[in-house]
Formats: C-alpha cells, structure tokens, sequence
C-alpha cells in the first residue's frame, strides 16, 4: 500500500545508492556512463539471459549519420548567423538551429540504439528511443540468409541482410544498413550447423580384418614336418 513514508524511505535509498556509485565510479564516469546508456548497449544488456554470449553485435553503418550530421553543421552555422542579425528577427535562426539540433540528436539516439545481436543460440533485434521495441528468433530456426549489399554501399563495405524460416510474419526478418553483412551471415550459419550438429563428422567404423580360412597355409597350426623345412 502507497503511503508517503514509504515514497520517502525509496527517495532515500534511491539516493544513497547513487552516492554509492559516484564514490566508487566518480561523478564524470558515472555521469558519462549514464549518457552513453542512452546509445543503446543497456538494451542488449537487459536482453541477454544468464549463460548466454554474445557473438557478433551489429550496428547500423556510419553512412546514416550522414543526415544527421548535416543537420547538425546547419544549426551550428545558423547559431554563427543569430550574433549579426537584428533583435527582432534573430529568434528565427535561433529557433532553426534549436530544430535542426534536435532533430540531429534524436535521429542519431534513433540510429544508435538499433542493434542487431547474434549470441551462441539466438539473434535479436532491440530499436526503439520512447517506444522500446525488441524481436527475436532461435538460431535452428533459420532457414535462409540472403545478403543484399546494393553498389551505392558496397563502397563502405555495408549491406542487408533477410532471415528467413517456416513462419509467414516474423518479427527478425530485414535488418538494413549493417557493417560486412557476409561476415554476419557466415557467423549465423555456423551457429547454425554447430546447433543442429551437421558441423560434427561422422565417425568412421573401424576397418575389420578380413578372416583367413581355417586350411590357409599361413594359418598357425601344429608344428608338421612341411612347416618345419618352410614348405606350403
């Protein structure tokens, strides 16, 4: 049951335990700990279950913070412009860059915080910045990998890849704009072959001796007179 005492008493441990942190860790690394939080890697984190590893994780190629870089250096070059402006007009370059600072912020925590994470017996996807959204499927599941690397990004070694397997909608199937997608697309095959054990060799039978007959000559027997002077 709620009561104010109780609110306080979780205020006060709440707070004692972030002192805790910032006398262990440091106020700048526990803040920039925080911040870099926001980029996505508390997502796969959260995700992964006790025992399991990861294998490759997968973040989008560097040729989609082109946008928002460009935004960015536009806001930067209006907040230049607001100084040499009149009072009365200068808000608008401020408000422009105040825009097109933001965009570039949450367009880059966008980008940054979708992540595709192949472990020893899954893949997943995590993505999302206020709606959180996370798919997954098992590594013996997959049926096909194609790997699509169109020429426009063959140039920043990028691609996609499609997952596909006996379900009609899935909620891991198109993962866009990821770094060497070849190298990816084997690491999930062997994961693959090694979890529905087609990777192991067949163990070879041993090779049987062909038996002599009973009468062959060099079949050991009783000392005779032929066998004493080497005769056969």
């Amino acid at each position: 049951m709620w009561t104010p005492r109780r609110t306080v008493d979780g205020l006060t441990d709440g707070f004692v335990r972030w002192l805790d942190r910032v006398a262990e860790d440091g106020l700048i690394r526990l803040f920039w700990r925080n911040f870099t939080s926001w980029f996505g890697h508390r997502l796969v984190k959260r995700k992964l279950v006790a025992g399991e590893e990861i294998v490759a994780e997968c973040k989008h190629s560097a040729i989609l913070y082109g946008l928002p870089a460009l935004a960015a250096l536009g806001g930067v070059l209006l907040l230049v412009v607001a100084p040499f402006m009149q009072a009365r007009t200068a808000w608008l370059p401020l408000a422009g860059a105040a825009g097109l600072l933001g965009y570039a912020l949450i367009k880059s925590l966008y980008i940054a915080r979708d992540r595709f994470v192949v472990t020893d017996s899954r893949v997943f996807r995590v993505w999302g910045l206020f709606s959180l959204n996370e798919a997954e499927m098992e590594i013996v599941r997959l049926l096909d990998i194609t790997v699509v690397r169109p020429w426009w990004l063959r140039p920043f070694r990028s691609g996609h890849l499609v997952l596909e397997n006996a379900a009609q909608e899935q909620g891991v199937r198109d993962i866009h704009f990821i770094p060497r997608p070849n190298d990816v697309a084997r690491v999930i095959h062997a994961l693959r072959r090694e979890a529905t054990g087609a990777s192991a060799p067949a163990a070879e039978e041993p090779k049987k001796k062909n038996p002599r007959r009973p009468d062959h000559p060099r079949n050991p027997g009783p000392a005779t007179a032929r066998r004493r002077q080497g005769v056969y």
